[in-house]
């Protein structure tokens, strides 16, 4: 972001499922779970090459007994992006987050995870379908735990486009592999694909709505459901 720029996504999603992904990838019934998100994005420049990020988070998460449900602060992160290039065409930055602990994505199996440290390379590129303004961007990256649980390997990329002038088209992909194995967290991997537009009221202030479901995975909860959100850019 320029410097004394930025710009919050405030927004909600829910998600309802009662089926999992088991060891072979296969969908199997599991106890039906419900979940609600509230959180923002938060990203602040600071100077030329620094930008500040936040994104505080609140969940809950209802499941039948025995597995626990949950209501509080879900995994929430702060931390900086160092842009390293930038061009009118091409960007690429490293970023850095410590993220506290929050309930898993995996919570119709797993337990609550730990705290976490994420460092991650980032790339987009500007450039145009016919007349349409485009962009692809691909983030990769790696996800330390505390407590001893299991790394995991992060691959995030979105595509945009702008069909007409206050209309974003969203296509992402958010994919996560685990490196490790316990017996509270087996050897896992999901892959999760969000679409959405995004309409510009003003100049500085846009809405969001959109789905996300998780479209593979090994031992992972299957999550579904919409989102909608608020764009504040200053």
């Amino acid at each position: 972001m320029p410097p004394g720029e930025g710009q919050i996504i405030a927004g909600a999603a829910f998600s309802g499922s009662s089926r999992a992904f088991d060891s072979h990838g296969h969908l199997i019934p599991v106890p039906s779970y419900d979940k609600f998100e509230l959180g923002a994005y938060i990203e602040y420049g600071v100077i030329d090459w620094l930008t500040l990020v936040a994104s505080p988070a609140y969940d809950r998460i209802r499941q039948p007994a025995p597995a626990l449900s949950y209501n509080g602060a879900g995994e929430s992160a702060i931390g900086g992006r160092i842009g390293l290039y930038q061009s009118d065409g091409l960007v690429a930055s490293l970023q850095a987050v410590l993220l506290t602990p929050g309930a898993s994505f995996n919570s119709a199996i797993e337990p609550r995870r730990a705290g976490s440290i994420d460092l991650r390379g980032m790339i987009g590129s500007n450039f145009t379908i016919g007349s349409a303004p485009a962009f692809v961007s691909a983030e990769g990256g790696y996800r330390f735990f505390a407590q001893s649980q299991p790394g995991e390997w992060r691959l995030d990329l979105t595509f945009g486009v702008r069909p007409i002038e206050k209309v974003l088209v969203l296509l992402q992909n958010f994919g996560a592999l685990q490196t490790g194995a316990s017996a509270a967290f087996p050897r896992s991997l999901w892959d999760k694909l969000q679409t959405s537009l995004v309409y510009d009221f003003t100049p500085s202030i846009s809405g969001q709505i959109g789905a996300f479901f998780t479209v593979a995975g090994v031992n992972t909860g299957r999550e579904l459901g919409p989102l909608a959100a608020l764009w504040y850019r200053f």
